[in-house]
């Protein structure tokens, strides 16, 4: 059993960049969580995410309504000694995911995916403002990522 390593990017829905990330990466990475994924047509007017060889990719939502692109997503390496659980039961939003990762004999992991996204101009519609309302479970141990679209002059 070896650590499962996890990277998190922004890919500003960009077909190649999603592509580029799985060819690259399968070496390197179990876990990819990403912000603002490509999400499109993927032919016969069906609509989905990128898919690549030997990545399995996790939706936040199931089904994604029409006229949503979802902006978070997940892809996990296909190896037999962890598992992810998407935690529908604690959010269904395109902008937000939770994960569940288990390898026994490690305590379970939440690992969290935020795209932080107002919605109509309301200053109390952030995403993060969902965020910090769910029930986690107290037992065990989150990792919190994302894009917090928080921009500042500096930057």
């Amino acid at each position: 059993m070896s650590p499962i390593c996890i990277i998190q990017l922004n890919t500003n829905r960009r077909n190649i960049v999603c592509h580029a990330l799985l060819n690259s990466t399968i070496q390197d990475f179990d876990i990819i969580l990403l912000t603002e994924p490509w999400f499109g047509n993927i032919g016969n007017n069906q609509r989905g995410p990128v898919v690549g060889p030997g990545w399995t990719p996790i939706l936040p939502l199931q089904p994604i309504p029409d006229n949503t692109t979802p902006r978070v997503m997940a892809y996990i390496c296909h190896r037999n000694d962890f598992t992810v659980t998407l935690r529908s039961d604690l959010a269904s939003d395109a902008d937000l995911q939770i994960l569940q990762i288990d390898q026994p004999p490690h305590t379970p992991i939440i690992v969290t995916n935020v795209y932080n996204q107002r919605t109509n101009n309301d200053p109390q519609s952030w995403t993060f403002n969902c965020f910090i309302n769910i029930t986690f479970p107290t037992n065990l141990p989150i990792v919190i990522s994302g894009d917090w679209n928080l921009h500042h002059p500096l930057w």
